[in-house]
């Protein structure tokens, strides 16, 4: 019990964290949620795929709800249910094979398997592909060529030759596939009624090192975000250009700095009030030998029309292809839509969210400091000094009450710092990610559809029970 009870403690510590700030950023968020799944899934006591994805489920959703804000976090739980799911059709569709190989004789065989082309058998297992991709039209054709290349080359398969496709539910035991000697597993000579069970054997999944394997390379992923974005830069920043950038983004500055080895173009970046982190981005833009100019968030509009392109970045993408995004960058887009300016959001696939901005688990804001706009002692929101110790002292004393007895005049002001803003996708052109290509916004479902499977689209059932009732 130490093992477990050492792993719900790191989970709980991994929530304290994030609940009280201390994790940064929604790429440090993922690659620690990535890091406590990855402890999980190779726990021993997880020895079938339902309990591994029952476990998974119930981990994420806590890490979840100890910062709902970073929606990266249900994105990276959905990635490893959606490699778990990904291996049991892969298992199904060798059961399958195998049976198919053990219908009858080698010409019954040799006609099934002439007569169930590529097509057909997509079909049948609409999630079984040949790639680690989710079935779509665009590899579905590719399939049907590929698996009638291999029926004419190759003889009929024999058990657990699948070639790693996709499949659905546990496999038996290798005795029984391979119909030989071996203990348990009876009925080898072709009880369909037994092989269609599919009972897990007792010991450990035969497909957890592959699952394993994946996690190891989602984190992989995360670690290489910037370098696969940045690999891209000279395809969309070309030489003369001026480019607006709003405030700090390491991913922004690196596409830039990549930019910046083979084309020579001049940067326009908005200071991003409150927080001034523009200029940090001017100054170490300066640094690498690129050209920055230092403006206003007021100034945004006027600029806009020496600007050729808007490179900016996002905290989430939404189902719909808007974005939740630093706050003021909406203006930004707006600006841009108006004098015609491509703006384009640079954001790794792990911000891809299958949630819509209309579902109720998506929480747009988050609420920083109000001292970072004024500060705490300034007269127009803190307490006049003549009656500031008297009013400590009544908070005291009289917990909740002390209000109604406030002293007439004070100052009812009420500063609001949110962190994020929503912009609709219809004022966004193109998103580069990680994945070596650019798509618009009306190409996210299918993004969706090729990174999660459908059944994890929503996680809490509370919150589709919202949607739907």
């Amino acid at each position: 019990m130490a093992a477990p009870s050492a792993f719900s403690d790191r989970v709980e510590n991994f929530c304290r964290r994030l609940t009280d700030r201390r994790i940064d950023g929604s790429l440090a968020a993922a690659k620690g949620t990535a890091e406590l799944l990855r402890q999980l899934v190779t726990s021993s006591r997880l020895n079938t795929p339902e309990v591994m994805l029952a476990e998974v489920k119930r981990v994420g959703l806590r890490i979840q709800a100890a910062k709902p804000i970073e929606l990266v976090i249900g994105n990276i739980v959905r990635r490893v249910m959606h490699i778990i799911r990904e291996e049991m059709e892969a298992e199904q569709e060798e059961q399958d094979d195998d049976l198919m190989a053990r219908a009858g004789s080698g010409d019954i065989a040799a006609a099934s398997g002439g007569s169930v082309g590529g097509l057909s058998k997509a079909f049948r297992h609409p999630f079984a592909t040949a790639s680690s991709r989710t079935l779509s039209l665009h590899n579905l054709l590719d399939q049907g060529a590929s698996e009638e290349g291999e029926a004419s080359s190759t003889p009929p398969p024999v058990a657990g030759s699948s070639g790693g496709r996709r499949h659905r539910s546990p496999s038996p035991s290798p005795p029984a596939q391979h119909g030989g000697g071996g203990g348990g597993g009876g009925g080898r000579r072709g009880s369909f009624e037994q092989q269609e069970r599919k009972v897990p054997k007792a010991g450990q999944w035969d497909r957890k090192q592959e699952v394993i394997d994946g996690v190891n390379d989602l984190i992989q992923e995360l670690k290489d975000i910037d370098d696969a974005i940045a690999a891209q830069a000279v395809e969309h920043i070309h030489a003369n250009e001026v480019v607006l950038v709003f405030g700090y983004s390491r991913t922004v500055l690196h596409f830039l700095r990549r930019a910046a080895e083979k084309r020579n173009f001049e940067v326009v970046v908005a200071e991003a009030s409150p927080t001034y982190q523009g200029q940090r981005m001017a100054s170490e833009l300066a640094g690498v030998g690129i050209q920055a100019t230092l403006i206003p968030d007021s100034a945004v509009f006027a600029m806009m029309a020496r600007v050729n392109k808007v490179v900016a970045t996002a905290q989430a993408l939404l189902a719909n292809g808007g974005v939740m995004a630093p706050v003021g960058t909406h203006i930004v887009a707006m600006a841009a839509r108006r004098h015609s300016v491509p703006f384009v959001v640079l954001c790794g696939i792990y911000k891809l969210s299958t949630l819509f901005p209309h579902n109720p688990a998506v929480n747009f804001n988050d609420f920083k400091d109000p001292a970072d706009l004024l500060p705490r002692d300034h007269e127009a929101v803190g307490l006049p000094r003549r009656i500031r110790a008297e009013t400590l002292r009544r908070m005291a004393e009289e917990g909740d009450e002390w209000r109604s007895g406030l002293p007439p005049g004070l100052p009812e002001l009420t500063i609001a710092n949110p962190s994020y803003d929503y912009v609709p996708p219809e004022l966004i052109s193109l998103f580069v990610t990680d994945q070596g290509h650019g798509f618009m916004p009306s190409y996210v479902y299918r993004q969706c559809n090729e990174f999660y499977h459908r059944q994890d689209f929503i996680l809490d059932k509370r919150q589709l029970d919202q949607l739907i009732g």
